[in-house]
């Protein structure tokens, strides 16, 4: 059944990304607790030598909607540290430039306190799959705070 954004989400006006996932350039759209809703314009400097977005690209994306999804305490101003364990990702269809991307990731629910598991779906602008993620993932000790949602009024 595909992943599909809850009533209760609020629209997340301002997420500032750090490292690595900077670069990529994509943006918070939506966020409650086990939910995040990601988009992305796929600009020609993600792209393989195909002109395809590249598939480590897509990887990043389903990785971090996890993450996302999962890190933030209910008021979403400090994030907990986690770490990826393993990862499935399934490349369904090609993305291109100019393409714009909605990044699906919801949590599933688990018995431990230590590790969780996530799900994610990235689709185009027509609601085409164009790939899905299922990861699994270790809670760290700590918090971080470098990272804060602003909500939408």
């Amino acid at each position: 059944m595909p992943l599909a954004r809850p009533a209760d989400a609020r629209q997340v006006a301002a997420y500032g990304f750090s490292g690595f996932n900077a670069l990529i350039g994509h943006r918070v759209a939506y966020w409650r607790p086990g939910f995040v809703e990601m988009h992305l314009k796929v600009r020609q400097e993600l792209c393989n030598a195909n002109g395809l977005l590249h598939g480590g690209v897509l990887m990043t994306l389903l990785d971090g909607a996890s993450g996302l999804a999962c890190t933030f305490n209910e008021t979403a101003t400090v994030r907990r540290l986690s770490v990826t364990l393993a990862f499935t990702t399934q490349f369904i269809k090609a993305a291109r430039e100019h393409d714009d991307l909605r990044i699906l990731g919801a949590w599933r629910p688990s018995a431990s306190q230590s590790t969780f598991a996530c799900e994610t779906e990235i689709y185009d602008q027509q609601g085409d799959l164009i790939a899905t993620g299922m990861g699994t993932f270790r809670y760290l000790k700590g918090e971080r705070n470098d990272g804060t949602l602003t909500f939408a009024e």
